[in-house]
C-alpha cells in the first residue's frame, strides 16, 4: 500500500479522479442552477436561527471581552481562586453584555415607536386630503390632454369589472382566500419569534462557549493539516475576523450617526414625520452603496403627500448627507478594512443581493472582501516565487513578460537612490 501511495502514476490519476469529478460537479450546478439556489437557500432557511445567533454573538463579543478583561483581575485580587474568578468573571460578564443588548434594543424602540405611531396615524388621518389633492391635479392633467383621459376611463371601467367579479359571485371563496392569507401570515409570525428564541439562546450558548469552540477548530486543523499550512489557517483566520468585525461595527456605527444627523437635519427643515424618516435613512444605510437610495424613496414619497417643495428639499439634503457619509464619516470610521475599490463594491452588493437577496447586501461586501483578499495574496506569492514586481503599476502597458525581468533591480536601485 505505502509503495502504491509512492507511485507516481497513482498521484496523477487521483488528480485526474478529483479534477473530472469536480469538474462534473461544476456542470451539474450551472445546468440545474435554479435547483441549487433552491436547495443552498432551504439550508440556510433551516439554519438561519443559529446563522443568527452567531451574528448576535460576534457582535456582543467584543462588550463581553471588554468587561471580562476587567473582571478577571479584580476578582483575582480578592483572593478568590483562578477557576473559580475564570467562571464568574465569563458569567457576569455575558449578563451584562445581554442587558446591555436589551436595555439598548428597549430604549430604542421606546424612543422610537410613539414617534413612528404618531406619524404613520397622522399619514392615514391626512390620507382623505393627500387623495383629494392627488385627485385634482389628475384631473387637472387629463382635461389637458383628451387621448389620455380616454384611456384611464377605460382603465377604470376594468378595475371596477374587477371589483364587483371579485365581490359578488365568489365572495366566500375570497373570504377563505383572506383567512388562507392571515393564517398564514400569523404562522410567519410565530415562526419568526421561535426562531428569534432560538437564535438568543445559540448567542448564548456560543459566548459561553467561545473559547472552547476556537480550541476545537485549532486541534482540528492541526490534526489535518500541515504546520504550515495550519499556520497559514489561524493568520487566516485571524485576517477575516479583523475585516468582518472592522466592517459591521463600522457600518453600525456610521448607520447610527447618519440616523441621527438625518433627524436634526428634519427637524431643522421641517420635514414632516423626522423620526420615521430617520429611521429609514439610518437603517437602510447599512447597506453599502445602495443603502441611501433604497431609504429615501419611500421618504421622499411621503414628503411628496404633504409637500412637493419639501420634497425637493428632501432629496438635495439627502444627497449631501450621503456625500458626506461617503467622503467625510464614512472614511474615518471604516478606514481601510474592506480593502477594496468603488467597483467591487458595487459588483459585491449586486450579485449577493440577487443570490441571497437582503442578507447578501449586507453581507455581500465584506465576504467579497475577503475573497479578494485571499486572491491578492496568492497572487502575490506566486509572482515572489516567479520573482516578478508585486505592484500593479508594474503592469501598466507591459507588452511582454520578459520587461519584468529588470523591473525589481530597478526598484531596489531606486529606493537605493532615495535612501542616499
Amino acid at each position: 500500500m505505502k509503495r502504491l501511495r509512492d507511485n507516481q502514476y497513482f498521484h496523477l490519476g487521483l488528480m485526474l479522479l478529483v479534477v473530472i469529478s469536480v469538474s462534473i460537479l461544476l456542470l451539474a450546478i450551472v445546468l440545474n442552477f435554479q435547483s441549487f439556489m433552491t436547495v443552498v437557500k432551504t439550508i440556510f432557511g433551516a439554519f438561519s436561527p443559529v446563522i443568527s445567533g452567531a451574528v448576535f454573538a460576534y457582535l456582543l463579543n467584543p462588550l463581553m471581552n471588554f468587561m471580562d478583561r476587567r473582571l478577571y483581575p479584580a476578582l483575582l485580587r480578592r483572593k478568590m481562586a483562578e477557576k473559580k474568578a475564570y467562571r464568574l468573571s465569563r458569567v457576569l460578564s455575558l449578563i451584562f453584555a445581554l442587558l446591555f443588548a436589551l436595555v439598548l434594543i428597549y430604549e430604542f424602540f421606546s424612543m422610537l415607536l410613539p414617534q413612528l405611531t404618531e406619524s404613520i396615524t397622522g399619514i392615514f388621518n391626512n390620507m382623505s386630503t393627500y387623495y383629494a389633492d392627488a385627485e385634482k391635479w389628475v384631473l387637472g392633467f387629463l382635461a389637458d390632454n383628451p387621448t389620455l383621459s380616454a384611456q384611464v376611463d377605460k382603465l377604470m371601467e376594468q378595475f371596477y369589472q374587477f371589483l364587483e367579479d371579485w365581490i359578488n359571485p365568489d365572495l366566500f371563496g375570497n373570504i377563505n382566500s383572506i383567512f388562507t392569507s392571515v393564517t398564514s401570515s400569523v404562522i410567519s409570525v410565530i415562526r419568526s419569534v421561535l426562531n428569534l428564541l432560538i437564535g438568543v439562546v445559540a448567542a448564548v450558548y456560543i459566548l459561553w462557549s467561545r473559547d472552547r469552540f476556537l480550541a476545537q477548530t485549532k486541534k482540528i486543523a492541526v490534526a489535518l493539516l500541515p504546520q504550515h499550512r495550519a499556520d497559514h489557517f489561524f493568520d487566516l483566520g485571524r485576517k477575516i475576523h479583523r475585516v468582518f468585525s472592522g466592517f459591521i461595527i463600522g457600518k453600525l456605527v456610521d448607520s447610527l450617526i447618519i440616523g441621527v444627523l438625518c433627524y436634526i437635519g428634519a427637524l431643522i427643515l421641517r420635514f414632516p414625520y423626522p423620526a420615521l424618516i430617520a429611521t429609514v435613512v439610518g437603517v437602510t444605510n447599512v447597506i453599502p452603496f445602495f443603502g441611501p437610495f433604497i431609504g429615501a424613496v419611500p421618504c421622499a414619497f411621503l414628503i411628496l403627500l404633504v409637500d412637493p417643495l419639501k420634497c425637493l428639499y428632501f432629496v438635495i439634503f439627502v444627497f449631501g448627507l450621503q456625500q458626506l457619509d461617503g467622503n467625510v464619516i464614512g472614511p474615518r470610521i471604516l478606514g481601510d478594512t474592506i480593502g477594496i475599490s468603488g467597483f467591487w463594491v458595487l459588483v459585491s452588493i449586486t450579485v449577493a443581493g440577487s443570490l441571497f437577496g437582503f442578507t447578501g447586501m449586507l453581507l455581500g461586501v465584506p465576504v467579497f472582501a475577503v475573497l479578494y483578499m485571499l486572491l491578492s495574496e496568492t497572487v502575490a506569492e506566486r509572482l515572489r516565487r516567479k520573482k516578478c514586481p508585486v505592484s500593479t503599476a508594474a503592469y501598466v502597458g507591459l507588452q511582454r513578460v520578459e520587461d519584468l525581468k529588470n523591473q525589481p533591480e530597478q526598484e531596489e536601485n531606486r529606493s537605493d537612490a532615495q535612501s542616499k
